[in-house]
């Protein structure tokens, strides 16, 4: 007979101390150039009324991504792999290949461009040049750590990424705190609308995403292997909400500074190259440098973690090698790369039509893949057995996604 494991049951650990798994590389992945544009909107157009937000979206990414550590540790696998298992031979693998393929590997190419371009605007104000020559340094640091021979070195790299990303960004913040007067005259007759609304789904879609969870249960099932299913979990458990809480800090410490920058003053906020630019009448130089720094941080670890997200994803529900390092791994996550950064040096972005694309593919995934996750966390019961509040959490969150993948799609079209 099985032995099923609870959460609350007693487990030894043994020498097996806590130590930092793929969290951070989550946190690496959502806080982009793109997420630091969004919140950055948010603050200048609507001051910390949107605050909230990021609350709600960071609860919804540590309960969606635990639930991925959760899959990828009970079948040693990443989702993409259990994916391909459980659906190979049906209608319905055909379908979600598909939308794995275009989805994230032509959509996060296409993404990647605004990764690259916004680390290299940042590099731009900080050292001038020509961004195309910016953009190629970019591309060549993603593929030098791309290329690193184990998880471990690329653990190492990200926790260095993350603390620079996460230091200059709350910096940033703490340097222009509004005093509560000046708060209080500049929410006065703040209003909700459909503005704001459409600012509180980007928010929650730059937080959400579908490579992520695919990223995460892979990270988990290399990170823990071998380990005692209860004890790899609770410390998932515990990396997860340390990163993804971080990584929601770090988003509200910008909606802070645009706050100060633009809201307060009533500016209007420029491209996301200008943005850094503009602090400094308003808040001073070191502002300034601190969050281009942040920016080029967010720039840098965003280029590497989307081939990634994009390789384990491809690899996994294709049937190839998708262990980091193996040759079809690599070769994955170049094209990515090599993609983003020559439209991002020849176009300067993404062609608007594949940026539809990839949203509106990214829009049907993200619900379908949400749904399989709730799924398979019910396959693996008999290994170790989920709290059922978790599982409930992660259902609202089910439907919290899909609303706003509903809503994508209703913008694309309209």
């Amino acid at each position: 007979m099985t032995t099923v494991r609870n959460l609350n049951t007693e487990q030894s650990t043994g020498s097996q101390k806590f130590r930092l798994g793929p969290g951070l590389l989550i946190t690496a992945a959502f806080i982009g150039p793109g997420t630091v544009v969004t919140a950055s909107r948010a603050g200048a157009e609507h001051g910390l009324h949107l605050l909230w937000t990021i609350f709600l979206s960071t609860l919804g990414a540590i309960i969606l991504q635990s639930l991925a550590a959760y899959v990828g540790i009970a079948a040693g696998s990443g989702l993409g792999e259990v994916l391909r298992k459980w659906l190979k031979g049906s209608p319905w693998f055909g379908i979600a290949a598909s939308l794995v393929v275009c989805a994230l590997g032509i959509g996060n190419s296409a993404y990647q461009t605004g990764n690259i371009t916004g680390a290299a605007a940042a590099l731009q104000t900080l050292l001038g040049g020509e961004t195309r020559w910016w953009c190629g340094l970019i591309a060549a640091v993603a593929i030098l750590v791309v290329s690193l021979p184990n998880y471990k070195w690329l653990q190492t790299v990200f926790v260095a990424l993350v603390a620079v990303l996460s230091l200059s960004f709350l910096a940033t913040a703490l340097l222009c705190l509004p005093d509560a007067q000046t708060e209080t005259v500049a929410a006065e007759g703040q209003t909700f609308s459909s503005e704001s609304l459409t600012l509180v789904l980007a928010l929650i879609g730059t937080t959400i995403v579908p490579y992520n969870l695919f990223l995460h249960s892979s990270g988990a099932a290399e990170n823990w292997q071998g380990w005692e299913p209860t004890v790899a979990f609770r410390q998932a458990l515990k990396d997860t909400f340390f990163a993804i809480s971080l990584g929601g800090l770090v988003t509200a410490a910008i909606v802070v500074t645009a706050n100060s920058a633009f809201y307060i003053p009533q500016e209007k906020l420029d491209s996301i190259g200008g943005i850094a630019r503009q602090l400094e009448p308003t808040l001073g130089k070191s502002s300034s440098l601190l969050f281009s720094l942040g920016l080029l941080a967010a720039g840098v670890t965003s280029a590497i973690t989307a081939p990634l997200a994009t390789a384990y994803a491809i690899c996994g529900i294709l049937g190839w090698k998708s262990t980091f390092g193996s040759a079809q791994f690599r070769s994955v996550a170049y094209i990515v790369i090599v993609v983003g950064a020559l439209l991002a040096t020849v176009f300067g972005a993404a062609p608007a039509q594949t940026i539809v694309f990839a949203q509106l593919t990214n829009a049907l995934l993200l619900p379908l893949v949400a749904v399989f996750l709730i799924w398979a966390t019910s396959r693996f019961q008999h290994i170790y057995r989920l709290p059922a509040w978790l599982r409930l959490l992660g259902s609202l969150v089910v439907v919290l996604v899909s609303t706003l993948a509903m809503w994508k799609l209703v913008q694309i079209f309209v």
